[in-house]
């Protein structure tokens, strides 16, 4: 017999080779799509690479080595706490692994091992790829040092590690304790990042630096196993019809304001979809992605800006740019992701849908309107402050609002269609929207973004009354995308079905 650490990671490992085969298997043309539109961001990132290495002011280039290295750990640390997240922290069929007698350790060890042997096994296929991709043709050629190799395996371990245990402490039943947990696993994460960002080790030393701290990160795997069960009864409870944030009778203004304007069932719908966000903690985490944003901004502006000297035009489109890329990484992450999930994440419990006596349009209106709360906060958190620090005027800044304005509204109409006509309700996923449908929504947005904004952009650099116009236009048609997506979202909720 096995140790149960092993087979739990057995059963993650078939559980994951199944449910890839059942969707390669349900759409092969769209996995083909899946795997060129991957083949094609490989490329991308080994054209950007190879460029840089043969760039005579590469030592001058700001974004140091160590910089990459750090992102890439911020990356699949996220990546690491929503696996653990969604699939052990908030999932109830996790109870039949806690009732086991092997004790929580074990079973922290098991999906650690999971969750880290998927995460080297993303890495090697990236590696991989890339370097076949350097064969091709001599302008993709570049040689990745092997100390390299080695510190991306340890951030990935480590990013493992530190993305589990935050995941368990953040489930914790009182902020209190969430605090207190988290400051006492913080001095970790700051010891990484002294490492990779103000020390600026380089070599075998940052190799064996990371070693150390990969060891030090150990930590996390008792005071994960520690947690674990009220981390579990806490987020569980959260997803309960009792739960204070869904049996609650009071009505929010907004939800009056709606109920009033739209009716009763879409402000019921509305309602329900809001205290959902907030039981989820869905609200903290847009929070944090919008404090990302406007952080990243100001570094990217203040770090570039020196280093980029173009001369006239080029060197006045750098800050549009900044803003135009803070918006749509806002737009796609507060808008299309939850667009593209607002029928998915109700799970088998949408037959509901089929047997009210209310009409489909209704519902969607409640669920659209739940997305496009979040609108006022792009606009307030990043199409105002980016142009603000960027240096911009008060016409970029009208025109930062329209822009978001724009893209929110279209990336909305088209997640908010798709995800009604094409819900996920496969549970050993979280019901989310599998990670190539957003990639490939991603860049449809990024596409019809770009056909909706840049004429108008290019048109105020000559006449701003003209582009100011134009803009207006192209707010009309991201309505009509919305109002047209709601309809296709009501049309694809009558013709749902739910198999068991």
């Amino acid at each position: 017999m096995a140790s149960p650490v092993f087979e739990i990671y057995f059963t993650d490992t078939m559980t994951g080779y199944r449910n890839t085969l059942n969707r390669l298997n349900k759409n092969r043309l769209y996995s083909v799509w899946s795997l060129m539109v991957m083949v094609a961001a490989f490329g991308a990132v080994v054209g950007l690479i190879s460029f840089i290495s043969r760039s005579p002011e590469i030592e001058e280039f700001p974004l140091n080595l160590n910089d990459v290295l750090f992102l890439f750990f911020l990356v699949f640390m996220g990546k690491s706490l929503l696996d653990t997240y969604h699939y052990l922290v908030e999932r109830p069929a996790s109870v039949f692994l806690l009732v086991q007698p092997f004790g929580s350790s074990r079973i922290v060890l098991g999906k650690v091992l999971s969750i880290a042997v998927f995460n080297l096994a993303l890495l090697a296929f990236g590696l991989g790829t890339m370097t076949a991709m350097t064969f091709l043709h001599p302008s993709l050629y570049f040689v990745m040092p092997p100390d390299i190799v080695l510190d991306l395996i340890l951030l990935s371990m480590m990013a493992t590690l530190v993305g589990f245990t935050y995941a368990v402490l953040s489930g914790l039943g009182s902020w209190p304790r969430k605090l207190i947990a988290g400051a006492a696993f913080s001095p970790v994460m700051s010891l990484i990042y002294v490492v990779m960002g103000q020390m600026r080790l380089g070599g075998w030393t940052l190799t064996w630096t990371l070693g150390t701290l990969l060891v030090l990160a150990l930590i996390g795997i008792p005071i994960s196993a520690h947690f674990l069960l009220e981390s579990w009864n806490t987020m569980t409870t959260s997803r309960s019809q009792l739960h204070r944030l869904r049996r609650g009778n009071g009505k929010s203004r907004t939800v009056r304001l709606v109920e009033s304007r739209l009716g009763k069932t879409v402000a019921t719908v509305y309602d329900s979809e809001i205290r959902t966000l907030m039981r989820k903690r869905e609200g903290i985490g847009n929070a944090i992605t919008l404090a990302g944003l406007l952080v990243f901004a100001i570094y990217f502006y203040n770090e570039f800006r020196n280093f980029l000297g173009f001369p006239g035009f080029l060197l006045d489109i750098i800050p549009v740019l900044v803003v135009g890329l803070a918006l749509y990484l806002s737009v796609v992450s507060l808008g299309l992701v939850p667009a593209l999930g607002a029928f998915s994440h109700d799970g088998k419990g949408a037959w509901v849908y089929r047997i009210v006596p209310v009409r489909e349009s209704e519902i969607v209106k409640g669920k659209t309107l739940a997305v496009l709360l979040m609108l006022p906060f792009v606009i307030a958190c990043v199409a105002v402050p980016i142009p603000l620090v960027s240096g911009l005027g008060w016409v970029a800044i009208l025109f930062s609002v329209m822009g978001g304005m724009t893209m929110f509204l279209a990336s909305t109409g088209l997640g908010i269609w798709y995800g009604a006509r094409n819900p996920n309700f496969d549970e050993s996923t979280g019901n989310a929207p599998d990670i190539m449908t957003m990639y490939t929504f991603m860049l449809l947005t990024l596409f019809l973004s770009a056909f909706l904004l840049l004429p108008p952009l290019l048109l105020a650099f000559s006449d701003k009354v003209l582009g100011f116009m134009m803009l207006l236009l192209a707010l009309d048609i991201s309505a009509l995308i919305l109002w047209l997506g709601m309809g296709g979202a009501a049309k694809g909720l009558s013709r749902l079905e739910i198999s068991q």
